[in-house]
Formats: structure tokens, sequence, C-alpha cells
């Protein structure tokens, strides 16, 4: 079972673990069999751009162009205009003045979900990543927004995966977030194998290979 299919639906879910531990490939790989299942798919990124993170995927060997033709794969992207105020939208890429717009995050969210209903499909948003957003807000702040979108989300029958780097904030910043979280996925390194277990998703409590 694909980590696609094993985060139920309507639910909001974190990805945590050290830095460089496999993340990315797990969040790469959610992404290909959300879209490989006809499951549109939002990635929020803001520590990179979607130009970046097509061409990084295209080193994983996961192929999106189609699925932005079928309308079914967006970003919302909060990086890029920190660097260049007059780089466009493009059809499937929204752009936002930065990771502290959370109010520009939020409407773009939303027009996007709209785009998604349309379609009559379940659909899956990603947020990476809350650690981004820590570096730059205080907690309480990130807790509200996050109530928000959660709750957004949920309503318009999508699923969250939300990302956070472990070791990089305080544990009760870290407990505060896991609160609002139907489930928490865990990931870590051991030689080369990236392990992965989950809290509150049946199947998955016990540490285990990633596998694509």
């Amino acid at each position: 079972m694909t980590l696609s299919a094993s985060i139920p639906k309507n639910s909001a879910a974190l990805l945590i673990g050290p830095p460089l531990t496999g993340e990315k490939k797990v969040i790469y790989n959610y992404i290909s069999d959300a879209l490989n299942d006809n499951t549109p798919v939002l990635l929020i990124s803001t520590d990179k751009s979607p130009e970046e993170i097509k061409k990084d995927m295209l080193q994983h060997k996961i192929f999106i162009t189609k699925f932005e033709t079928k309308k079914t794969m967006k970003y919302i992207d909060c990086y890029s205009q920190q660097t260049d105020e007059l780089i466009k939208d493009t059809p499937s890429i929204r752009r936002v003045s930065g990771p502290l717009a959370l109010n520009e995050i939020s409407i773009a969210l939303s027009d996007i979900e709209k785009e998604f209903i349309r379609l009559g499909q379940h659909h899956n948003i990603i947020f990476n990543s809350l650690s981004t957003l820590l570096m730059y807000s205080n907690p309480q702040m990130v807790g509200r927004f996050l109530q928000v979108i959660i709750a957004k989300v949920k309503k318009a029958g999508g699923s969250i995966l939300l990302t956070m780097e472990e070791g990089m904030h305080d544990e009760k910043v870290i407990v505060t977030i896991e609160h609002l979280m139907d489930a928490i996925i865990h990931v870590k390194k051991e030689e080369e194998k990236i392990m992965i277990r989950a809290d509150g998703i049946s199947g998955m409590e016990k540490w285990s290979e990633f596998s694509s």
C-alpha cells in the first residue's frame, strides 16, 4: 500500500524527521502515487520555486507535465517573489509575496481547491514546510493559521500533508503542531535505508523500510 493510499481522506498528517533523511523522496513518491491515481495535488512550497522542484522531480524520475496540462498538479509559490517581484503566475503556479503572506496563501488555496472541486475528485495538499514558517513567525500565529487551513481543506474534501524538520524547534512547538494532526509520520535513515512509521495510520505503527 502506498503512502498516498494509507493516509485517510479528509485528514491532516505531519511528516517529520531530521534533515536529509529522505523526506524529499517520500514527498515526491506521495505526489506521484496520488497523480497516477487521478487525485489532484497542490504543492505549497516555502523554500524552493516550482521550477526548481520540477527539475528535482525529473531527476527522481517523477514526470508531472501531463498532470499540469490536465490541471491536476498545481503550486503555490511562497519563494520566488522574494527575489523577483516581477515574476508572474502561470496556469499551474500561483505566486504569493513570501512565506509570511498567510492571507495570500489562504486565498490562493481556496481558489485552487475550487478548481479541484469542479473536477469532482478528492485532492491532496502538501505544505512544505512548516519549519520555514516557524523561522519567520511565532508559533502561536502559525498554529492559528494551520487551524484555519486544515479546516478549510477538510471542508473542501481534501487531505493535507505538512512537513517539519526535527531538531530545529522547541519540543513545545512540535507538540502544539502535532495536536492539530490526525496522523504523525516519522522518517529516519538507517545506513542507506529510509525508514518510516506513523502514529494514527493503521498498519504503519512499526518502523519499516520505505519503498517507492
